[in-house]
């Protein structure tokens, strides 16, 4: 697996220091087609399907030989993948089309997230459980993630005053202990980036997440470039079907899901029982934020087409995004359908996983 080593050694000593099948017929392509990957953040457990996909040889077995690279925050995710240096990219669904606008040919093919996580977290003993809390704080963001690329979103949805409100930049790694050190009472962030390395330390967190002040949007997706998709349909449903056959393994098989994680990340080898459960908890996170009726219905990876035209006017709303193309332009389910989970599967997901969603306050 080609990571970059100083990137998730950086990662890893962030975790440590905050203590923190359904199968489907593989698409024939030649053998061992290179194909790059980048994540959207850190390798945290929000994203172990793709290693597991990986570890599991989901998509070897369709001629695949996958790379997956972490990623610097949504924002930083775009240009890469529109400039070929990644055939896919793992990025917030808004911050696409927003990049859109400005003229990236970029097109959601899969989606991880209908439910959005991205908000401003604070401990519980700091008592900021609405927007107007703010006001008077010191927020710290990555200007890559797709929180910060919303904030003016959010800004215009709750009326707070952005200028009693003093804003630090930080990189991914040091974003992920500053609530933990305290160097910050409150930090923008995705709630499965932050609430599982608070928990692995027995801390509690407040949310005020974006979507409750009607910042409406779907959340992550694959995105590829327009003419991947055009020029090469064959790969992009070789690497939907393994990613989702991934996903689907995550959901239904956590713990082994955990291990596999770590095991395809060697600088997490060998690390402290709190980094295993910041894996764990961000696993379960994940899969409560991908299981809505929609995706039940018409399988793993389904994107709403309604809730996709709701992002679109979220972005042109809030963001002042202009040109964006239409919403039928920005996304396609033609991918999706081949890896579904049984009734029985997907009720002892939900009743497993629920409790790791994200509440108000």
């Amino acid at each position: 697996m080609a990571l970059h080593r100083r990137s998730i050694l950086k990662a890893a000593g962030a975790l440590a220091a905050s203590g923190v099948l359904e199968v489907t017929a593989p698409a024939i392509l030649r053998a061992s087609t290179p194909v790059k990957l980048t994540l959207p953040w850190l390798p945290l457990g929000t994203y172990s399907f793709p290693f597991v996909a990986k570890k599991l040889g989901f998509w070897q077995k369709r001629g695949l030989d996958v790379t997956i690279d972490r990623g610097f925050g949504s924002g930083k995710v775009c240009v890469p993948v529109d400039q070929g240096q990644y055939d896919f990219g793992l990025l917030d669904l808004a911050v696409m089309m927003n990049c859109a606008s400005k003229g990236l040919d970029l097109v959601a093919i899969a989606g991880q997230w209908p439910r959005s996580p991205i908000g401003i977290f604070s401990l519980k003993e700091y008592n900021i459980t609405k927007p107007k809390d703010l006001e008077g704080q010191t927020v710290a963001f990555d200007v890559g993630s797709g929180d910060f690329q919303l904030w003016p979103a959010f800004v215009k949805a709750t009326g707070i005053d952005d200028a009693k409100i003093s804003k630090v930049t930080m990189d991914a790694a040091a974003l992920i202990k500053a609530l933990v050190d305290k160097q910050v009472k409150a930090e923008g962030n995705f709630f499965g980036s932050i609430a599982p390395s608070l928990w692995a330390q027995g801390m509690q967190v407040n949310s005020i997440l974006y979507e409750d002040y009607g910042v409406k949007m779907f959340s992550v997706v694959l995105a590829a470039k327009r003419s991947t998709i055009e020029k090469k349909p064959q790969l992009c449903q070789a690497f939907v079907d393994g990613m989702l056959e991934g996903m689907k393994y995550v959901y239904l098989n956590p713990e082994k899901s955990v291990e596999l994680h770590l095991d395809s990340v060697k600088e997490f080898k060998g690390g402290s029982p709190a980094n295993k459960k910041v894996i764990e908890y961000g696993q379960e996170v994940g899969t409560a934020l991908g299981l809505v009726a929609s995706v039940k219905q018409h399988g793993l990876g389904y994107m709403d087409p309604d809730l996709v035209a709701t992002t679109r006017r979220t972005v042109e709303t809030y963001m002042g995004a202009k040109g964006t193309p239409p919403a039928d332009k920005l996304f396609t389910n033609q991918f999706i359908g081949a890896v579904k989970l049984t009734d029985a599967e997907w009720a002892a997901v939900v009743k497993r996983s629920q409790q790791y969603l994200p509440t108000k306050g």
